[in-house]
């Protein structure tokens, strides 16, 4: 031996040959064994099954959907013993070699034994499947050919499976195998698995496997999931279809992992979670702006409408109509889309605060339509006569909201400027929040204090009507003005 031979790795070959006295374990037909990968080729893989023994394996059963080899050397595989005839031949499942007598052996050693064999689906007929398993047919009901209802058993013919033997009589001419009870068998192995590494807050893909009204079941590895439908999106969802689909791949966080009252695993799962919130995206609207949304529920107090996926805003009762209505159901119903003010946006708290009649304008300004939602232009001035909303009461006064002059506007009516009519009244049962009132600007101060008046605004109308009045009286065929009626009269004389 020279120099470079000596420093030379042996090779798997020279090992086994320089340990004769290292006794060849003995196999059977059907055995699992354990092995480590030390060499391949293009056809096949050589495995290191320990002591004086090594296996081969064909590479075909290693290769991915691209064609690709999926293990590589030193990886460690546990297959079938199929043959010990010559050497020992290995595989993933037991397939069974020669024909006739041969073959029916075989499947009869596999059946007691449980061990899996591998077939071709070769035709469909009624209830099941035709199996060829080496020559021998074999009869696989369809409700046995996969985990769930197979609704088009004719996309198997042709297909190369796994198959365990459920029955085997009259000497091999009535054989009944299962698919079904082999994928069984490897899910319940995965699900162990999974349930040992699984833990809140893990993400994982996985597939959808039922549909139900109230969510989705979703398979994360051999376990199922239960993904409800309000954690599906972060938008409003009638019914899961709108989203998901049978045997659709999604993305999930695991929320919770506990044990049911019947000792099996209960998976929370969520979709939305893994998604950014619309507040978090930008809402793409501000207070002020008029909208459109779609009315998802009412409620006593008012009306929630959606105003982009995921993002509801509160029309308070009185902010639905100027009359005073007892329910929102009078004018709205659920699915009606709407125009609505931004009044308010709470960051915070995430809420936005709506309103449908500021969105339509003031009753004065209704034969614009919609055009009432876009601003009036009317000028914030002395004198100015405009249309507010009651937002609170205090003993002073009332405060007011001036839509009209513009979004966030508002001003305070002292209780010294309401009209002739009210004084002395209940201002709180008069005017509680929402209700619509017409006023005057008395004065606007510096920082945008807006003192508000109804005595004002009462008597620039009177003016108006005097003027009006007398507008009429000097035209011809016109009423004459007081002035007029009196002018010759005269008192009488003593």
């Amino acid at each position: 031996m020279n120099k470079e031979d000596e420093q030379r790795e042996p090779t798997f070959e020279e090992l086994f040959e320089a340990n004769p006295e290292t006794p060849a374990q003995d196999y059977r037909l059907g055995d699992t064994v354990s092995g480590t990968v030390v060499s391949m080729d293009a056809e096949s893989l050589f495995v290191d099954l320990g002591g004086k023994s090594e296996g081969v394996v064909d590479a075909a059963e290693f290769l991915d959907e691209e064609g690709n080899l999926s293990v590589k050397v030193g990886d460690r595989l546990e297959l079938k013993v199929v043959s010990v005839s010559e050497a020992v031949t290995l595989s993933r499942s037991l397939k069974v070699r020669g024909q006739g007598e041969g073959a029916v052996e075989i499947l009869r050693d596999a059946f007691e034994n449980r061990l899996p064999v591998e077939g071709r689906v070769s035709g469909v007929n009624k209830g099941g499947l035709d199996v060829d398993i080496s020559g021998v047919r074999a009869f696989c009901p369809v409700s046995q050919i996969d985990l769930g209802f197979c609704e088009k058993p004719e996309v198997h013919v042709g297909m190369r499976y796994a198959f365990r033997i459920q029955s085997f009589k009259e000497r091999g001419r009535n054989v009944v195998v299962s698919r079904r009870a082999l994928l069984e068998e490897e899910r319940e192995t995965l699900a162990r698995e999974t349930l040992g590494r699984l833990k809140p807050g893990d993400v994982l893909e996985g597939t959808v496997t039922r549909l139900m009204k109230y969510g989705a079941f979703v398979d994360i590895g051999g376990v199922e999931g239960m993904l409800h439908i309000s954690r599906m999106a972060h938008h409003r969802l009638g019914d899961p279809s709108e989203l998901l689909g049978t045997g659709q791949k999604v993305n999930v966080l695991v929320e919770q992992v506990e044990t049911g009252p019947d000792g099996r695993p209960r998976i929370s799962l969520s979709m939305k979670a893994l998604e950014p919130t619309p507040w978090e995206k930008g809402l793409g609207f501000r207070e002020g702006e008029v909208v459109r949304g779609t009315v998802r529920r009412l409620m006593d107090f008012g009306a929630f409408v959606e105003l982009t996926p995921g993002v509801e805003g509160l029309v308070h009762v009185s902010e639905v109509s100027y009359e005073r209505i007892a329910h929102p159901r009078k004018l709205l119903s659920e699915g009606q889309e709407v125009a609505v003010r931004i009044l308010k946006i709470d960051e915070e708290k995430k809420r936005v605060s709506l309103s449908i009649k500021e969105a339509r304008g003031f009753p004065s300004a209704e034969a614009d339509g919609e055009a009432g939602a876009e601003e009036s232009g009317v000028k914030l001035e002395a004198g100015a006569m405009l249309n507010g909303v009651v937002e609170s009461v205090s003993p002073g006064g009332l405060h007011v909201r001036l839509p009209e002059a513009g979004p966030g506007v508002r001003g305070f009516l002292p209780r010294a400027e309401l009209g002739l009519q009210d004084r002395g009244a209940d201002t709180k049962r008069k005017y509680p929040p929402g209700t619509s009132i017409r006023v005057a600007v008395d004065s606007v101060e510096s920082g945008d204090k807006v003192r508000l008046s109804i005595r004002r605004m009462e008597a620039q109308e009177q003016r108006g009507e005097f003027r009006k009045y007398g507008d009429q009286g000097n035209k011809p065929g016109s009423l004459a003005t007081l002035g007029d009626l009196f002018k010759d009269f005269k008192l009488p004389q003593k």
